[in-house]
This record gives C-alpha cells, structure tokens and sequence, in this order.
C-alpha cells in the first residue's frame, strides 16, 4: 500500500473522507454547531476550505487509496510556512459564507490560542490525520504517522511533528508512537485541547 501526495483534483472527496472521520471530534462538533441543522455540511465545508488553503500553499497532502478511492489521509504544514495573504483572505471568506461567521469566530480563537502553544524551533505540523470509518484497525494511520515521521527525521530544518488534538481516545495512540503531552487547556465547556511533540 503506497502512501502518495493527493492530487488536486480528488481534494472534494479528501474533504468528504475528513468529514466522516471527524464528524464525532469534540473540537469540530464545537467548531461547526452540532447542536443546529447542517453539521455535516458545515464540517465537510471546513474541511475543503482548509484543504483548498494546504494546496494553494504547497503544503502536503498525502493519502491512501485503495479501489480508487482515499481510504487515509494527512495533511500537514512544513517547517517555517508563511501562508500566502490572499490564501488567508480566501479561507476566510470562503469560511464565513459556507460554515458561517460562529465558526469562523471559534476556528480564528482557537488558531489564536494554540498558536502560543507551537515551539520555538522549527517543526513539522501535523494538521489533520483521517482514516475512514470501514477502514480502521488495519493500519492505516500509523502508516500515514510513520511516513510524516520520516519526512521530519530526514530534513535538516526540522525538530520535531507538533499537533493538537480534541479527541482525548488519541491521546494514548499518540503517546505509544513517541509523542509527549506538552500542554492542555479548554477549547470550550468540556472540550479540551492536548498539545503534544514528538522530537
């Protein structure tokens, strides 16, 4: 099974895989309103419209797929990224008019109070790491970890994969391939973010 960059025509389905994996996330239940009617349409908007922000930065997007189809995904940000103005200005308009200004308040607040958390030295990001429900347990996302650890290890300007998670069942997951809990804090009422590294 290769691990290959996602082409950008297939970013609507990496969308859509995103969406169903992380439909029961704690942080983007919160993000994109639950509660009201139209979650899925709102997250799997998010989603594409920070996927669409990865690819006009060339910033990788690596996938699995299997009969056809992206059955695994990551997306990651490279040591030293500075996102290009109007990419920014794209994703939050794009944002705004599909999610809706309470999501684009509550993903700008919590970009601002995770920011303070990222090191000093320069790391790779692990954004976002997705397998579709009816292809879990076989693997597939420590494939995915062990590529991106790879990529770290073998380029010079990095020190290390930093990512924050809301899912408290991958705390443990994380841990057991090498990362360490840096730091916690509440995103919302009973929704908290770990912050960890792996060096």
């Amino acid at each position: 099974m290769n691990i290959e960059p996602i082409p950008d025509a297939m970013i609507g389905q990496v969308a859509t895989l995103f969406q169903r994996s992380f439909a029961d996330d704690p942080g983007m239940r919160y993000i994109c309103q639950y509660e009201q009617k139209g979650y899925e349409k709102r997250l799997s908007a998010w989603f594409l419209a920070l996927l669409q922000m990865q690819v006009v930065n060339q910033q990788p997007i690596l996938g699995i797929c299997e009969a056809g189809d992206y059955v695994a995904c990551a997306t990651l940000t490279l040591p030293q990224t500075k996102l290009k103005t109007m990419s920014l200005i794209k994703w939050v308009v794009t944002v705004l008019f599909q999610v809706g200004f309470i999501g684009l308040w509550r993903t700008m607040g919590h970009v601002g109070r995770i920011s303070r958390y990222q090191p000093k030295t320069r790391h790779y990001r692990l954004e976002f790491i997705a397998v579709h429900p009816n292809y879990q347990g076989k693997g597939y996302g420590r494939m995915l970890l062990d590529k991106i650890h790879q990529m770290s290890e073998t380029d010079a300007h990095s020190q290390g994969v930093w990512l924050e998670t809301t899912n408290p069942v991958n705390v443990g997951l994380y841990e057991h391939v090498g990362y360490v809990v840096e730091n916690r804090f509440m995103m919302a009422d009973e929704v908290e973010a770990v912050i960890m590294f792996r060096k």
